[in-house]
């Protein structure tokens, strides 16, 4: 998997799991363990990890998760705060658009050497065949976590029309 193509399912993932959890925090909390658990239980599946390459390879992949969340955390909220200033994109001036433009580039290379870091790590942990079925896996994981969302949403659409 490229970066260009794990940053697409990275996003796409992170889309998903906002929309999952647009309803209350205590229901949110919920299901993101429930999301959490299933898709460790789907890659465990997938890559038929041997237990010394599982005690190695979770904490990794825990890590470079929570890493590259919170990089896209900062780049929604910094775009966030800012329209919320604003109002509309238009109604930045070229200064503050800089300033954010230049903050969004600064956290994409970041989640770049993050990415590089991780497959490093990776590498040392897992055989490539291995680290190829992770990819594989996870964006089959965020392929069926979208198909369910659509499932749901079509069918709550479905009940609220026949009310």
């Amino acid at each position: 998997m490229n970066f260009i193509n794990m940053k697409k399912y990275l996003f796409s993932l992170f889309v998903v799991l906002a929309f999952c959890f647009s309803t209350n925090a205590q229901k949110r909390k919920g299901h993101k363990e429930k999301i959490k658990l299933l898709k460790i239980s789907y890659l465990t599946e997938q890559l038929d990890l041997t237990s010394s390459e599982a005690e190695k390879f979770w904490p990794v992949y825990n890590e470079y998760n929570k890493n590259i969340l919170n990089f896209l955390s900062k780049k929604s909220d910094a775009i966030k705060k800012e329209l919320k200033i604003v109002k509309k994109i238009d109604s930045i001036d070229e200064r503050k658009a800089l300033v954010l433009f230049n903050l969004t580039q600064y956290l994409d290379r970041k989640k770049f050497e993050e990415s590089q870091n991780y497959f490093t790590k990776l590498k040392m942990i897992l055989p490539i065949k291995k680290i190829l079925k992770l990819q594989i896996a996870e964006k089959e994981f965020g392929r069926k976590l979208m198909r369910k969302y659509r499932h749901k949403k079509d069918k709550d659409q479905l009940k609220k029309g026949s009310e």
